[in-house]
C-alpha cells in the first residue's frame, strides 16, 4: 500500500486552524450575550427553586421569582442593582394603586383605565425611582384584575418578585461580572486611529485634488463623530461594571486618566472635523472665499503627515518627542508659507486657519508636567 506523505505547510496550516478555532470558540463561550443568557437562564432556575421552598401564601405563586431575576438581571453588577430596585418600588407602587381602585368597587372598565393611567403617568414622572414604561400598570393591573382583595395574592407577588430580585443581584455580583475595560482601550485607540488615518488622508485629498461634493468629506465626518460617541459610551460602560464588582480589584485601573484620554481625543476631534471642513471650502475656493495657493498646498500635506504621525502614537503620557518635533517643524514651514502667500485682501486664509487647528491638535496631546503612567 503506498504511504501518503503530507506535506509540511498543510500540517502548519492544519495548526493554525485548530488555533483560530480554540480562539473563536473561546471568545464565543465568553461574548458578553451568551454569558449574560446563561446567567439570566441560571439565576430563573434558581429563583424558581427557592420560591418553592418558601413558607405560607407566597409559595402558591413561584413563577413570580424567575420573572423578578429576569426583570432585574443585567450585564454589570449597578445596572441589576438599579433595574431590581426599580421593579421592587414599581411592584409596590402599583399594588398601592390596585387597592386604591378596589376601594371604587369590583374591576370594571373605569378602574382598569385609573389603574393604567395612574401607572403609566407615574412611570413618566418616577422614570428613576420606579422604572419607566408599563412597570407600575403592569403590576397594578395584574393585582387588581387576578388578585382583586385577595391580599395573599398581592403578598405572594411582592414576596417572590423580591426572592428573584435578590437571585438576580446574587448571580450577577458573583458569577463572572464582566469587566467592560477591554472594549472602551479599543475603542480609545479606535477615536485616536481614526483621527491620525484621516488627518493623514487630508494629504491625499489635497494631492488628488477632491472634489466640493466627493462623498469621502461627508464619509470621514461621520466617521469621527461615530468614533467620538462611541469611545465615550463604552467609557461610560466601562466605569458601570467596574460599580459594586469583585473583579475590579484584580483589575485596577485609573479611569480618571481613561477620562482624561477621552476628552483630549475629542478636543483632537473637533479640531479635525474643522480642518476637513475648512479643506473642503479651500480646496477649490467658495463665493466669499479663494482657493488654497499652490505654494502652501506642499507644506500643508506634509504637516497634515505629520501630525498624523503624532497621533498614531500618541498616549496620555507621551506622544514622541521625535515626531513632535517634527510636527512643530512642518506647522512653521506652513505658517512661512501660509504668510507670505497672504494679500491685502485675505491676509488670513484657509491655510493660517487649518495650521491653527493643527497647532491646537498638538498642544491638546503633548503631556502635561507632572503626568505620571499608570503603575
Amino acid at each position: 500500500m503506498p504511504t501518503i506523505r503530507i506535506h509540511p505547510g498543510l500540517g502548519v496550516l492544519a495548526a493554525r486552524f485548530d488555533g483560530d478555532l480554540r480562539e473563536r470558540l473561546r471568545a464565543a463561550v465568553l461574548a458578553p450575550q451568551l454569558l449574560l443568557a446563561v446567567k439570566a437562564a441560571f439565576a430563573a432556575a434558581l429563583a424558581w427553586t427557592i420560591a418553592q421552598a418558601i413558607p405560607g401564601t407566597p409559595a402558591e405563586y413561584p413563577y413570580y421569582a424567575p420573572l423578578g431575576a429576569l426583570l432585574a438581571i443585567y450585564p454589570t453588577v449597578a445596572g441589576t442593582l438599579k433595574l431590581g430596585l426599580q421593579t421592587v418600588v414599581g411592584l409596590a407602587i402599583g399594588i398601592l394603586l390596585a387597592y386604591v381602585a378596589v376601594w371604587a368597587g369590583d374591576p370594571d372598565w373605569v378602574t382598569i383605565a385609573f389603574v393604567v393611567g395612574a401607572g403609566v403617568l407615574l412611570s413618566g414622572v418616577l422614570r428613576r425611582t420606579a422604572g419607566g414604561g408599563s412597570g407600575i400598570a403592569s403590576a397594578g393591573l395584574f393585582v387588581l384584575v387576578i388578585g382583586n382583595e385577595n391580599l395573599g395574592y398581592s403578598l405572594g407577588y411582592l414576596v417572590q418578585t423580591l426572592v428573584g430580585v435578590g437571585v438576580g443581584l446574587a448571580v450577577s455580583a458573583l458569577i463572572l461580572p464582566p469587566l467592560h475595560l477591554n472594549d472602551a482601550v479599543g475603542q480609545m485607540s479606535g477615536l485616536r486611529r481614526t483621527a491620525a488615518r484621516q488627518l493623514q488622508e487630508m494629504g491625499e485629498a489635497l494631492e488628488e485634488d477632491w472634489a466640493g461634493d466627493d462623498p469621502r468629506w461627508g464619509e470621514r465626518r461621520d466617521d469621527l463623530t461615530a468614533s467620538v460617541r462611541n469611545a465615550r459610551s463604552a467609557l461610560q460602560y466601562a466605569n458601570e461594571s467596574r460599580k459594586g464588582n469583585v473583579r475590579r480589584r484584580f483589575h485596577p485601573r485609573d479611569m480618571r486618566r481613561d477620562y482624561r484620554h477621552v476628552e483630549v481625543l475629542e478636543i483632537v476631534a473637533s479640531h479635525t472635523l474643522n480642518i476637513t471642513n475648512m479643506l473642503q471650502d479651500g480646496l477649490h475656493g467658495t463665493a466669499t472665499e479663494q482657493s488654497l495657493p499652490e505654494a502652501v498646498r506642499p507644506p500643508l500635506q506634509e504637516a497634515f503627515t505629520a501630525v498624523g504621525n503624532v497621533l498614531d502614537l500618541w498616549t496620555v503620557e507621551e506622544c514622541g518627542d521625535e515626531n513632535l518635533h517634527d510636527a512643530e517643524r512642518t506647522l512653521k514651514v506652513l505658517e512661512t508659507a501660509a504668510y507670505e502667500s497672504s494679500t491685502e485682501t485675505v491676509p488670513f486664509g484657509s491655510a493660517a486657519a487649518i495650521g491653527m487647528n493643527l497647532h491646537r491638535i498638538l498642544q491638546a496631546v503633548r503631556p502635561e508636567p507632572g503626568v505620571e503612567g499608570e503603575s
